[in-house]
């Protein structure tokens, strides 16, 4: 018996991106739902036998009518069973969308947040040898987990788990699974979701976290997607086989660039310039690629960064955010000692210079500059 399926999680159709201005949020929303349905198309192409989504769909409770027409309709084109765990952004609370909208006949969304099982039947309506096994969650918290204490009902049969929970912490609030949980349960796969950054699944995993399909920002870095899985069960146990597939329009990468020594913005930019290709070289960074790259090392004390100008029209990436994290180069202890003015300026500074908040330490960088360069006679 065999079987091939697509796992995808944490999808967040309808994402606010509330740090952008209002055209390219709904740009973005736009390349999140475009995601989706080339996830789906590919699903159809590469013959699978069943989606799996575990949670999160929607980013909340506020979910337009075209969204949701979107999912139908895609679930409706790819015509294959669909099973759905509602997560804790997308709870099947009793006024949700899970509740009140009627999707097409080949969706099963689970709704209870105890451990339900749909033996899954073929298109003349006889039996495949496959049980999909879920649960949902129904509020925002769900500090159970469903699975305690249980297996599966025939482990002959090709057993799957689609669930949302959380695996990192043993005290989560977003039900605290572990991998005793799913040891003792004994399904063949489980369909994870709520991890958005997870570690590559193993080969021959029983469980994953697929990520989630579009990244929203920097704390969500590198190309992301779904996971295809395939999986075939004789007579004895089953073996299991993974493999990522990228659907992210966009992907966000952080990274540092030291400009130690840099004399004037001319230099400056010019590290830039070779970071990011050293980058696109080695990492594939390109025109999908936000970049976000931290300014590092000591400069000329009288230079004073243009992040926004620096940023401009870079090389390669879609778009560029630049930190400042120089420190002029100068000596603090000198600095600190000084009896003079310098002196003084870097005293009243230094609290805002070891801030922890990096705006704060920017902006004391940027004044001790300011400072520093009029204090030699230099124009401001």
């Amino acid at each position: 018996m065999k079987l091939k399926l697509l796992h995808a999680a944490d999808i967040h159709l309808d994402s606010p991106f509330s740090g952008l201005d209002s055209r390219s949020a709904e740009a973005r929303r736009g390349e999140l739902r475009s995601a989706f349905t080339a996830m789906m198309t590919y699903a159809a192409k590469a013959d699978t036998d069943l989606v799996l989504l575990s949670g999160d769909l929607f980013d909340g409770d506020l979910v337009t009518r075209e969204t949701v027409a979107l999912l139908a309709r895609e679930c409706e084109n790819y015509g294959r069973p669909v099973f759905i765990a509602p997560g804790n952004h997308d709870p099947a609370s009793p006024n949700s969308v899970w509740r009140r909208v009627t999707f097409p006949d080949n969706v099963h969304i689970f709704t209870s947040a105890s451990l339900d099982a749909v033996d899954l039947c073929d298109a003349d309506g006889q039996d495949t040898g496959v049980t999909v096994y879920g649960w949902a969650f129904t509020g925002p918290d769900l500090d159970e987990v469903p699975l305690d204490g249980t297996a599966v009902d025939d482990p002959a049969r090709i057993n799957l788990l689609v669930c949302h929970a959380d695996m990192t912490d043993p005290h989560s609030s977003d039900c605290p699974l572990t991998a005793a949980h799913l040891d003792a349960f004994g399904a063949d796969y489980a369909a994870l979701g709520h991890i958005h950054n997870p570690p590559a699944p193993g080969p021959a995993c029983r469980y994953a976290y697929p990520g989630c399909l579009e990244p929203r920002g920097f704390d969500e870095r590198g190309p992301k997607g779904a996971i295809l899985a395939e999986i075939e069960k004789m007579d004895g146990p089953s073996t299991v086989s993974l493999r990522r597939i990228r659907f992210s329009k966009r992907r966000y990468e952080r990274a540092d660039c030291d400009v130690t020594g840099s004399e004037t913005s001319a230099d400056v930019r010019e590290s830039i310039r070779q970071t990011i290709l050293s980058f696109a070289r080695e990492s594939g960074w390109g025109a999908d690629t936000c970049a976000a790259l931290r300014l590092t090392g000591s400069i000329s004390p009288g230079l004073v960064l243009d992040t926004e100008t620096l940023a401009a029209n870079p090389p390669c990436v879609g778009s560029l955010r630049l930190e400042d994290r120089t420190v002029p180069d100068a000596d603090p202890a000198a600095l600190a000692a000084d009896p003079g003015i310098r002196g003084a300026v870097y005293r009243e500074l230094k609290p805002a210079l070891e801030s922890a908040d990096p705006r704060e330490r920017e902006v004391a960088i940027r004044a001790l500059r300011y400072a520093l360069r009029a204090i030699t006679g230099e124009r401001v």
